[in-house]
C-alpha cells in the first residue's frame, strides 16, 4: 500500500508529517485530509475563530507534491438565513 505525507497548515504554522500513513490511493489521503481539516476547524472554534487559510499538502512515497486540499474543500459554508415558518 502506498505512503502519503499529509503536512497541515492552519494559516499560521505549518507541520510536517514525518512518518507519512499508508492509505490505498490518493483519495484515500484526501479524505482522511478532510478530516484532519475538520479537526482544525473544531479546535478554532473553541476559540472563536476560523482561519479559511487552513490547507493539507499531499505528498506521495517520493515526496512530490500530489495535491493542496483547501480548508473550503472540508465544509461547506452557508450563508442563507432560514426563517421559522409562520401558522
Amino acid at each position: 500500500m502506498p505512503r502519503f505525507y499529509l503536512h497541515v497548515s492552519d494559516g499560521k504554522l505549518f507541520a510536517e508529517d514525518l512518518e507519512g500513513s499508508e492509505y490505498h490511493d490518493v483519495e484515500a489521503a484526501r479524505r482522511a485530509a478532510i478530516v484532519g481539516l475538520r479537526d482544525v476547524m473544531a479546535e478554532e472554534l473553541k476559540h472563536g475563530q476560523i482561519n479559511m487559510a487552513s490547507f493539507v499538502e499531499i505528498e506521495d512515497e517520493n515526496r512530490q507534491l500530489v495535491m493542496t486540499v483547501p480548508f473550503l474543500d472540508a465544509v461547506e459554508v452557508l450563508t442563507k438565513h432560514h426563517r421559522r415558518p409562520r401558522d
